[in-house]
């Protein structure tokens, strides 16, 4: 009876009360890629992207595929929505059937930051540092975790909207 008890208890005083991603800066600065297709090149590769949104507009899903000429090589599927603990938007993301990343994104000096780690089939470290050049331009740049050292990836994607 008393965990149970203790458990209403932190329920009454849950961190989400009043807070959701629409008091976030992050959350809405990535809405902006809702609508449309955004599409762009990784060397001889072609990156597509759709974003929506889905919970009555609390959550992001983004749809992606890379491909090689008609072969597809990766989809891609990521959510991007609420956390009340940590009062920040998080990111999730499925590459495939067997690798799963999940962080964070904050908004800070005038760009996203994704911090993210590998849950499944790949258990890295990155930061994706990505800007809105226009309502129809986002480019970002990925590093990874050497250690503590953090490393270009030499992943650098401008991708454009139609």
């Amino acid at each position: 009876m008393i965990p149970w008890v203790m458990g209403l208890g932190f329920l009454s005083v849950s961190p989400a009360v009043g807070l959701d991603t629409k008091d976030d800066v992050a959350f809405q600065k990535l809405s902006q890629l809702v609508g449309g297709v955004w599409e762009g090149s990784l060397g001889k590769m072609t990156v597509r992207f759709t974003y929506r949104f889905a919970e009555g507009g609390k959550m992001i899903e983004g749809i992606g595929h890379l491909t090689q000429g008609e072969k597809p090589i990766l989809n891609m599927e990521s959510k991007y929505g609420w956390d009340p603990i940590s009062k920040q938007t998080y990111y999730i993301d499925f590459h495939g059937y067997d690798v799963v990343y999940s962080g964070h994104v904050l908004w800070q000096k005038e760009k996203l930051v994704i911090d993210f780690k590998g849950l499944i089939g790949d258990m890295g470290h990155w930061i994706t540092y990505a800007t809105m050049a226009s309502k129809d331009r986002f480019a970002f740049n990925m590093y990874e975790y050497k250690g503590s050292k953090l490393v270009p990836t030499h992943v650098d994607i401008q991708l454009h909207r139609h």
